[in-house]
Formats: structure tokens, C-alpha cells, sequence
């Protein structure tokens, strides 16, 4: 049987980014920087004090001027594990959030991994964009 976690801290959070092999570098108390599996980055935010009680991932890119919000509606309306908007400065954002109440560490890895294959997704989608691919 998995080991079901109820309270974790950020310093666990820690020692399974690293368990993961995700070359995870911690920047704050509640903010990880990542590689993800295919050569692009990521963030990894924690919330709550003093245990963990949920996980964002967020990836954002910048210089894909053709994107519109109707592509980032597009991609919300196709995939239901993350959502995709723009930030402060117009540039388009993919996240992703996960509520640690009974997880297990092997769900916390299928998080991050599938994470890591959206931004595959989600990048490549603006590629496509910005190559007047996608209407």
C-alpha cells in the first residue's frame, strides 16, 4: 500500500522533487524552480503554513505576440488539467494545481510528470500559433 501523506512540509516537498530527479532548485521558502523532463522550465509553488497544503506548477513564455485569448480559451476548453491565461506583461501562462489532503508521493510525481507533458503541449501549441499554424 502507497504511504498516504496528511501533513507535509516544505523541506518534504524538497526531498521528493529530489527523489524525482527533476533538478529541482529551491529560490524561497514556498518556491521551487524546476527542469522538467523535456528541457523546459517551471515553477513550483507551495501553499500553506506550517504543512504544505497544495502544489501549483506554472510555466510562462514570453515573445509569442500572435497569441490571442481566444487560443488560451481554446486550450481551457481542450484540457482539463490545466489552464492557460495571460500575466501582467501579456505573456501566456500554463498551471496547474494540486490539493494535498490523503496523496500520496507517487501522485505528487504523476502531477509534476504530466505537468511537464502539458507544457510540452502547451508549448508547442504556441509555436504553431506564432507560425500563423493555428487559426
Amino acid at each position: 500500500m502507497d504511504t498516504v501523506l496528511r501533513e507535509v512540509t516544505t523541506e518534504e516537498v524538497r526531498i521528493l522533487l529530489d527523489q524525482f530527479g527533476l533538478g529541482a532548485e529551491q529560490v524561497k521558502e514556498d518556491l521551487f524552480n524546476l527542469e522538467l523532463p523535456n528541457g523546459l522550465r517551471g515553477h513550483l509553488i507551495t501553499y500553506g503554513d506550517p504543512y504544505v497544503s497544495s502544489l501549483q506548477l506554472r510555466a510562462g513564455f514570453s515573445g509569442f505576440d500572435r497569441v490571442e485569448p481566444r487560443h488560451l480559451l481554446n486550450w481551457n476548453r481542450r484540457y482539463r488539467f490545466s489552464k492557460a491565461y495571460f500575466d501582467a506583461d501579456n505573456d501566456p501562462v500554463l498551471e496547474s494545481d494540486l490539493r494535498l489532503e490523503g496523496v500520496t508521493p507517487e501522485a505528487i510525481h504523476a502531477f509534476v510528470r504530466d505537468f511537464g507533458d502539458q507544457v510540452n503541449l502547451f508549448f508547442s501549441y504556441l509555436r504553431m500559433i506564432d507560425a500563423n499554424l493555428v487559426e
